[in-house]
Formats: C-alpha cells, structure tokens, sequence
C-alpha cells in the first residue's frame, strides 16, 4: 500500500470552498492507499521528514512558508494540485492589473522565484482548465508542459448521483446570483447585467451545499460573469448538470472546452472519469 500526504491551506470540514470540496473528493476516492492530511500551516521539516517516504499532494499553499518550498523542492517527491494563479501575489493576473494598474510581475519577484522553483520540481502538475495551463505556461517559465494534466474540478461520486436525481426538477423563472465579497466574482456587476437585460433573478448566499443545489434544480439559470479569470468554478458546473441556463462570460475559463460545451450527459459522463484518471496516474 502506498502513502500519500495531502497538504493544504485547508479542507472541506474547516473552510466551504471550490477547492477544498475537490481536495477532499479526489481522498473519498481512494481505496487503495493510505493518506495523510496536513494543513500546510502545521508543515515544518520535522513533519516531511515523517513521510519522506511518501508523494505529497499539494492543494492551495498560501500559507506555505517559503523555506518549506524549498525544503520540498530539496526533500520530496511532490506533486500540485493548481486552483487559482498562486505566482501572483493576488492570485488572479486581472486583479493585480486592477488594483496596481499594471501587468503581474510577481514571479520576478524573490517569493516569486520561490513560487517558479516549487512549480518547476514539481512531478507533476494539475490544472483546473486548459485555459488556465496556458495562462501558467506563459507565465511560469520553470513548469514543462510534459508534467501537467487538466483534472478539472472534482465531485463525489454521491453528489453527481444527487444532482442527477434532481436536474428535472419543475424551474421557475429567476436566474441566481451567487452573493460574494469575492472581487472576483462580481455579484454587483451580475446585477447589473440581470437589470440591464431585464431578466428576473435571485441573490443568493448563506445556503447549505445541498439547499443550494435544490435551489439551482427550480431555478432558470445562473448568471455568473467574474471580474477575473476563474479556473473551473464549480457552480457553473453544477448549474450545468441541473439543466439551468447559463449567462456566463469570457472569464469562466472551462466554458468553451469539449466536456463542458456539449451535452449535460457528456459532462456527467466526464467528471465521473476524473478521479480514476487522477490515481491511475499514481499507481
């Protein structure tokens, strides 16, 4: 039996987000290996040197110290998980044009020629959308297109079975805006387009996961424009899969790739091959 260490910031029972639900859905589908799961906070060289012996998976690492970059860099056969832009100080290249006006420069940067190193000794490297690759590859000169792999976001097995059970659902005629601090997900602009084209819609926020999704299966559809670019966000997804009309721009970065752009039943039928195509890699 192989051992695997997961390491992020945090996970699905301590913080309610995208990658933390996909994190910890890759781990529920594991039944051949022992895992270990560290919040990288609580990582120091003792802890590596523990399961040195192990390949770590490495989810979000904002709150990873940049000595212990290096210490997996020098010490560990590890492999990344890459949810967001973490080369930039911002975590979105359109956010640090927004805010300092200018292009990202922060893999020039010391922290970002640490970030460069930890992507580039990196085995291998997960990516949420082929868009989102690209964007790394022009950025991040030290990553070998060879090591990457698009995943996509992952769901468990019990709630694509939940979202099937429920997309017939009778839909009334609001559209939902998700409700956000989040710059990037720009609710108030998502209002103004709803107003702008005079559809009825419904901000919604403060829901249980499950409410949520029951909330989307009796909805028309999802409005969702970020202000920056997002990976593969989730609640696209599931609006999808529960047959809600999408208002989506440029910036919802799996929007035009072949699983997601066909039937719902081609995208089902595609997140339920993501994580055998994640461990199959591993054995």
């Amino acid at each position: 039996m192989k051992r695997f260490v997961f390491v992020a910031d945090y996970f699905s029972n301590q913080v309610k987000g995208g990658a933390e639900f996909t994190t910890d859905s890759l781990i529920e589908f594991n039944d051949a290996h022992e895992i270990v799961k560290i919040n990288c906070q609580s990582v120091t060289p003792e802890i590596v040197d523990r399961y040195k012996d192990c390949h770590w998976i490495v989810g979000n690492f904002s709150l990873l110290n940049d000595k212990m970059k290096v210490y997996f860099c020098k010490n560990l056969s590890y492999s990344l998980i890459e949810y967001d832009y973490k080369f930039c100080k911002y975590r979105s290249t359109m956010k640090h044009r927004a805010i300092e006006g200018k292009d990202c420069d922060c893999v020039q940067t010391f922290e970002g020629k640490i970030n460069s190193a930890f992507y580039g000794y990196a085995q291998k490297i997960w990516f949420m959308s082929e868009s989102q690759r690209e964007v790394f590859l022009s950025f991040v000169k030290t990553i070998k297109l060879a090591k990457t792999e698009v995943l996509s976001s992952i769901f468990s097995s019990g709630d694509l079975r939940f979202m099937n059970s429920i997309k017939d659902n009778e839909k009334d005629d609001n559209f939902l805006i998700l409700g956000s601090n989040s710059w990037i997900k720009g609710t108030k602009e998502c209002i103004v387009f709803a107003k702008e084209n005079s559809l009825s819609y419904e901000v919604i926020s403060g829901m249980s996961y499950h409410e949520l999704l029951i909330k989307m299966s009796t909805s028309r559809g999802l409005i969702f424009r970020p202000l920056g670019l997002d990976t593969c966000p989730r609640i696209v997804i599931e609006a999808k899969l529960l047959g809600c009309e999408l208002m989506l721009n440029e910036n919802v970065q799996h929007k035009d790739e072949t699983w997601f752009s066909g039937t719902t039943e081609d995208c089902l039928n595609y997140l339920q091959t993501r994580p055998e195509t994640f461990w199959n890699y591993y054995e």
